[in-house]
């Protein structure tokens, strides 16, 4: 066995990752971060009350983030 000292930024990235979970926790997560998404879409969508401009906004939005993303990822 080794042990480690890990910093507060590793500790955080290592629970991201799931280290040293079992399979319930990382479905109970899987499912929190699925609802989390799904309620900020939801949010989204009664922000703009569907209307033209609002909406308008929310999309340039969406894209920039995906396109920062996506540029990230490359």
């Amino acid at each position: 066995m080794k042990r480690t000292d890990n910093s507060f930024l590793a500790t955080m990235a290592n629970l991201h990752k799931g280290v040293g979970l079992s399979v319930g926790w990382a479905l109970l997560i899987g499912t929190l971060a699925g609802s989390i998404i799904l309620l900020s879409l939801t949010g989204v969508l009664l922000w703009t009350e569907l209307n033209k401009r609002k909406t308008v906004g929310a999309v340039i939005v969406m894209a920039s983030i995906v396109a920062m993303v996506w540029m990230g990822l490359m």
